[in-house]
């Protein structure tokens, strides 16, 4: 009752990405306090950006390293084996998708802006509060993934006009919170108070934008299910370790037959998202038929085996599955946050039925 995972992109990238993220997520896991672990992820953010994660998928003319989806694809993987806490589809994805061309990714490269994304669709408490434009920036969103310390805010907006925004963060008539998700991650809520837009602000209009922030949301969503294909793949890897090693009884608990079956189905859940993940990413690469349909189901079974995998995995461990200091239980909790992102499985399933009817 062994396993072991390969990664659906490897190589030194991979290598390099899981170095950093398994030294962040041992840093992490001794801290208890919100404030000390979110200082400890502004450091880690410093760092990330240093070794030029961000400026992978910008062009080598705009000041990135140029690199293709293969690139972003293995330092998803290798940060998500271990959890890393810190946006890395959004920073080194979406983002350059959404400003490619424009000359503010040369501040994005240099490390001078840190950019929080906002895409139509995002979490809202009231669904009147979706963000809208016209004269004023008005509306309000909750549970933003954002980079530490954000500077400025990248924004689709759909009314009344499709525009692209990009502000700074500090900008009066802009109310925000920050905290830690359950996943360790820093969200924030914002709330925009008639805020007067300014033409310096607008990057483009027209329906090109909604366009630009479809491909962008498909790449995030791929880049996240990559992400959490490697974490699955170290999740299972732990219980099965986990169960080996726990003695009850005189015996191991890899010898009771209903774990053994447990763990039978997680691997099957894992192969299952693994197999349909690299078939979205080669799509996406090769240009395979239209690469959204693979990106939407994958990201449709993320939400449903992410969840199955994770509750698998906290009944394998007992009650230490209800402890913090677990690194698999973390894991867990960063498959099942992992749903909201980039469209939902409820998002995802909704585009396949209306492109099926």
């Amino acid at each position: 009752m062994t396993f072991q995972t390969t990664p659906i992109v490897s190589g030194e990238t991979y290598e390099m990405a899981h170095r950093f993220a398994r030294e962040a997520e041992q840093e992490l896991a001794g801290v208890a306090d919100p404030a000390a672990q979110a200082a400890i992820l502004e450091r880690r953010w410093v760092q990330l950006t240093a070794l030029g994660w961000t400026v992978t998928a910008i062009a080598e003319e705009a000041g990135g390293a140029g690199g293709d989806l293969a690139e972003l694809a293995a330092l998803a993987g290798g940060a998500g084996r271990a959890g890393l806490a810190l946006p890395i589809a959004s920073a080194c994805g979406v983002v350059p998708a959404l400003l490619a061309g424009h000359p503010a990714l040369a501040d994005v490269a240099g490390g001078a802006m840190r950019v929080a994304v906002i895409l139509p669709g995002a979490a809202q408490d009231d669904p009147a509060d979706a963000p809208r434009g016209g004269a004023r920036l008005e509306g309000a969103v909750v549970g933003v993934e954002t980079p530490p310390a954000p500077t400025h805010l990248l924004i689709v907006l759909e009314e009344p006009e499709p525009l692209l925004l990009l502000l700074p963060a500090a900008t009066q008539g802009i109310e925000s919170a920050s905290y830690l998700r359950i996943d360790g991650r820093i969200a924030s809520d914002f709330r925009f108070a008639a805020v007067p837009i300014s033409p310096g602000w607008v990057l483009a209009r027209g329906p090109q934008v909604l366009e630009r922030a479809a491909a962008a949301r498909d790449l995030g969503a791929l880049l996240t299910c990559i992400e959490c294909v490697a974490a699955m793949g170290a999740l299972l890897e732990q219980t099965i370790q986990y169960l080996l090693n726990r003695v009850q009884f005189g015996a191991p608990l890899a010898s009771y037959q209903a774990l053994r079956h447990r763990v039978a189905d997680m691997y099957v859940e894992y192969e299952s998202l693994r197999g349909i993940t690299a078939r979205a990413l080669r799509a996406a690469t090769q240009g395979e038929g239209e690469p959204w349909q693979a990106i939407a189901f994958a990201k449709l079974r993320l939400g449903e085996a992410g969840r199955a995998v994770a509750e698998s995995a906290i009944q394998a461990h007992g009650g230490m599955g209800m402890t913090e200091e677990l690194p698999a239980i973390r894991l867990c909790k960063r498959l099942m946050m992992a749903d909201f992102e980039y469209g939902n499985r409820v998002f995802q399933a909704a585009r396949l039925l209306a492109h099926a009817a």
